[in-house]
């Protein structure tokens, strides 16, 4: 049976995503690269938190949250002391040490 009365259907582009992405239990490092300010966390509610997290912390990732507006959201626990947040994917990276950027040039 045909549907003619419909228009016809286009897929939607896909986003590019940038974002690293990482399994339940995984160990990932911070990625913050702004001193004196504090990593952007959230509590379950999305309620701003204040925290010490620092650049290349060691972190454990307990569970995620895929959310369409805000992306990819990992709750983390730092193994040196077991507190708990939740975190942009975009804060996070797998080597302790920032890989420097790439140039373009020959």
């Amino acid at each position: 049976m045909a549907f003619d009365n419909l228009p016809a259907s286009k897929p939607s582009p896909r986003r590019v995503k940038k974002d690293p992405i990482f399994c339940v239990g995984w160990r990932a490092f911070v990625s913050w690269c702004e001193p004196g300010v504090a990593v952007p966390l959230v509590d379950a509610a999305g309620n701003p938190l204040a925290n010490d997290l620092a650049d290349g912390q060691e972190v454990e990732i307990v569970s995620w949250r895929p959310r369409a507006r805000e992306g990819l959201s990992y709750q983390i626990r730092r193994l040196s002391d077991g507190s708990e947040w939740w975190i942009a994917a975009g804060y996070l990276r797998r080597q302790r040490v920032a890989q420097p950027a790439q140039s373009g040039g020959a």
